[in-house]
């Protein structure tokens, strides 16, 4: 080994860095003491019709899961290296064709197909985040060049990318995330599905509040399918059962094992600078999820595409394309701290009479009002009886201040509730949402349900990341974890 490294430390003074096989020499010595690739099926001239002649491509036997695995590799000659992880689908690694040539200019890109996709089928197994953030591990080992390493995922996986990131914190130097899927809590999901666009200036502001209500409603009754019995949890209790019956389905096997991990326990702290892409769209993963993460992500930049869905590096690619190799080259910078509150100014809200609400406010008033929205608000007090109320970018309540919640609704994403939260028969949907102040933070005095996701409580004593549906009676929320 002693040799092998001074021969090594000459060869890097004798040659250029950008030799493509003083490039396998680096690899090699890195992974000396881990287990070697074994070539698995070779690859057919058909197998490989749809794939451009001028790449690199190997199928080989992942010893983690003893399963065959499809990898591409282009623009070898570069040292820094690029690894993308796609979605659910068929198509698997051909999702990034458009995408590659543009990235193997500058960067080594090694692409895959997981494990029952695509070109990768073999083994079945739980197609789990867990599981394919081990085979992405050792592909990592086993592929990636000597320069920096960068890890970019499509949909499921820019969720196990994210994953990976937060088990295997420092292998690699910046995350980027696109149109990540699976990130909410299900029932957030699910009633995400199931809204409808009621914010249409031609509709009059009585059928907007009149459907709000039947929105409210069915909501409702969603949010108590998340607390009750889940059929799709057996597959989770017993893998033989789920092999035996979905095994082979891939897209369901994968797709429940990334409904079944909960993101919002990851610690999002350790992760590396990360740009996210997101499609404004996007009806499979709504944009909401991307404001959840970047409240979360210390060190997060987000670049939204306004008339992109789900796939914009295929419905977008010239635009999606440039947007990545600026987001490759980007630093994402921690996000500026707000502002101190001085503001004396007082909102009121009676029956929508005022449903927008933007900037400071010493103190809003909320009282039958059905259509409420918070843009960027900052206001020390928030009291709220017999209404609906949907905020993002906020920052509501402040030290010694307790909110009051009365009968109403709340939906948030990226805020932070500052002092006491106090419900009364209310509903709460929170994604990115922080909580500071003295325990109990949220203290329910009847009939209180709440939707959490990436949602964290934060004390002088504790730092508690939550995820999941709760129902609380005359408890605090801490009390109920």
């Amino acid at each position: 080994m002693g040799k092998l490294f001074a021969l090594m430390c000459l060869a890097l003074l004798m040659v250029p860095a950008e030799a493509n096989w003083l490039n396998d020499i680096n690899r090699k010595v890195r992974s000396l003491g881990a287990e070697e690739a074994q070539f698995a099926t070779p690859l057919s001239a058909l197998e490989l019709a749809d794939y451009p002649s001028q790449y690199q491509y190997q199928r080989v036997m992942v010893p983690s899961h003893d399963t065959p695995l499809f990898v591409l590799q282009a623009g070898l000659e570069h040292q820094d290296t690029v690894v993308l992880i796609h979605g659910l689908g068929d198509l698997a690694s051909k999702d990034w064709l458009s995408v590659i040539p543009a990235l193997a200019e500058k960067y080594h890109v090694v692409a895959i197909d997981l494990p029952g996709f695509g070109l990768s089928q073999g083994v079945v197994f739980t197609y789990s985040p867990k599981e394919y953030a081990k085979v992405i591990d050792w592909v990592i080992g086993q592929y990636r060049h000597a320069g920096q390493l960068r890890l970019v995922g499509h949909s499921m996986g820019a969720a196990i990318s994210l994953y990976y990131a937060s088990q295997y914190p420092g292998r690699i130097e910046q995350l980027v995330l696109v149109d990540a899927a699976g990130i909410l809590d299900r029932t957030a999901y699910i009633k995400h599905l199931s809204t409808r666009d009621n914010d249409q200036a031609d509709l009059p502001q009585g059928m907007r509040r009149v459907l709000a209500r039947v929105d409210n409603f069915a909501d409702k009754m969603l949010e108590k399918t998340g607390t009750g019995f889940d059929p799709t949890r057996l597959f989770s209790a017993d893998s033989s059962v789920r092999n035996m019956t979905i095994g082979e389905q891939t897209n369901m096997n994968a797709a429940l094992a990334l409904m079944e991990q909960n993101f919002s326990v990851l610690s999002y702290q350790q992760l590396p600078a990360t740009q996210i892409i997101w499609g404004a769209q996007d009806t499979v993963a709504p944009l909401r999820t991307a404001y959840a993460l970047q409240h979360v992500l210390p060190l997060s930049q987000l670049h939204v595409i306004n008339d992109a869905g789900h796939v914009p590096m295929k419905s977008h690619p010239q635009v999606f394309n440039s947007l990545l190799l600026a987001s490759l080259q980007a630093s994402a910078t921690v996000r500026p701290l707000r502002t101190a509150n001085l503001s004396q100014r007082v909102g009121r809200c009676f029956q929508d009479d005022q449903t927008q609400f933007s900037g400071q406010y010493q103190q809003i008033i909320l009282n039958d009002c059905k259509l409420v929205r918070f843009d960027n608000v900052d206001t020390q007090q928030l009291i709220m009886t017999d209404s609906i109320l949907n905020m993002a970018k906020s920052r509501i309540g402040a030290v010694g201040q307790t909110i009051a919640v009365t009968r109403s609704v709340i939906t948030a994403t990226d805020t932070d509730i500052v002092g006491r939260m106090i419900s009364d028969r209310s509903r709460f949907d929170f994604a990115g949402v922080t909580f500071y102040g003295e325990s109990p933070v949220f203290v329910s005095q009847a009939s209180t349900r709440l939707v959490l996701s990436l949602t964290r409580i934060i004390t002088a004593t504790h730092s508690t990341r939550l995820g999941g549906s709760y129902v609380l009676a005359e408890q605090s929320l801490e009390s109920a974890l």
